[in-house]
């Protein structure tokens, strides 16, 4: 359920099992069903090609009863990503055939009909849930998965996809470096690819030892609040990037509230980065006071809706955090639970 919701909502893309493009430009109509998320009556719906400096291919809004269609017409196969209201919400492939798109409120997640391959998605996501409903499922059961995906699939957008999981549950580490050379070639044009390109340059901001690249972002009163300039002044800094909505980083918060009252006296400061959904931002503070947050705390969430101020570390889920030294090194990165206090006082004294 964890992977389901956090796939849903930092916008990962639809499972594919084949993908085939074409010459011929296809005209296809996007059909979409919202009710039952958090938007409303004319909230704008842009429909764009994925990828650096997206290219919108359709605009439309949310009628009363937030349901939208719009026609688009597209040369090749692809990812499109669906933004409503400013928000990026779920990135999906086309395949020339007409798409509807739902939103169940109850899971909360989505579901795409009305072609081969989002047909194939349900099946292929149904091998996915099985590993994640076992009580012994791992990292490495996932990863495997991946492995024989990728390695089936070297020409197509499948394995473009099922790398973006490896992004999710895995590091960017050598072996993933090793599975996006062993593509096709064929695919170097797509938007995702050079995405992934762009991941493997940044590795090395991830790798211990490497030196910050300063943060800067608004905290609750809007002073904006530099990473840099906290190490500057002395102090060991904890970068957690997390959101309200999120349960594994509401389940982290006991452990950082104990570890900052013990530490931050001796030095340590957290900067814990919100992703959470721009309009949100009063229930975000009224969070931080609810919870004893009494850090530094910033909005993260850029007016697109995306993560872009975590580019740089890679950051495809969350919790994610890195701990910085007064001189600004990386030391250690993703502390989880009991292990926040026990790698603190490996370094703070």
């Amino acid at each position: 359920m964890y992977m389901k919701k956090l796939m849903t909502l930092i916008g990962a893309v639809a499972l594919l099992v084949s993908c085939a493009g074409g010459d011929a430009t296809k005209k296809i109509t996007i059909t979409g069903d919202l009710s039952g998320a958090p938007f409303a009556e004319g909230n704008t719906v842009t429909l764009s090609i994925y990828g650096e400096g997206e290219v919108n291919i359709a605009e439309t809004t949310l009628d009363k009863d937030l349901h939208f269609s719009a026609e688009v017409a597209l040369e090749d196969d692809n990812f499109v990503l669906l933004n409503v209201d400013g928000n990026n919400v779920v990135l999906f492939a086309v395949d020339g055939n007409d798409i509807t798109i739902d939103f169940d409120e109850e899971a909360y997640d989505f579901s795409f009909e009305g072609s081969k391959t989002q047909d194939a998605i349900t099946a292929a996501e149904a091998r996915l849930s099985e590993i994640f409903a076992r009580e012994d499922a791992t990292e490495e059961d996932i990863i495997a998965l991946i492995d024989e995906v990728v390695a089936a699939n070297r020409d197509n957008l499948c394995s473009l996809h099922f790398l973006r999981y490896y992004a999710m549950v895995g590091s960017l580490d050598d072996h993933f470096v090793e599975l996006f050379n062993s593509l096709d070639k064929s695919l170097a044009s797509q938007p995702m690819y050079e995405s992934y390109a762009s991941q493997i340059e940044n590795i090395k901001n991830t790798a211990i030892g490497a030196d910050l690249k300063d943060i800067i972002l608004p905290n609750t009163e809007g002073e904006m609040i530099s990473v840099a300039e906290l190490c500057k002044s002395g102090k060991w800094v904890l970068v957690d990037f997390w959101a309200t909505w999120c349960g594994p980083c509401r389940g982290e918060i006991p452990y950082l509230v104990a570890a900052y009252e013990k530490f931050a006296p001796k030095g340590l400061e957290i900067y814990g980065v919100s992703f959470d959904r721009n309009g949100t931002e009063d229930k975000w503070k009224s969070f931080l006071a609810e919870n004893n947050m009494t850090w530094v705390n910033v909005w993260g969430t850029d007016s697109k809706g995306q993560w872009s101020v975590a580019e740089h570390l890679n950051v495809n889920a969350i919790p994610a955090n890195f701990l910085y030294s007064p001189d600004g090194k990386l030391v250690a990165k993703n502390l989880r639970g009991e292990d926040v206090e026990k790698i603190l006082a490996e370094y703070i004294k």
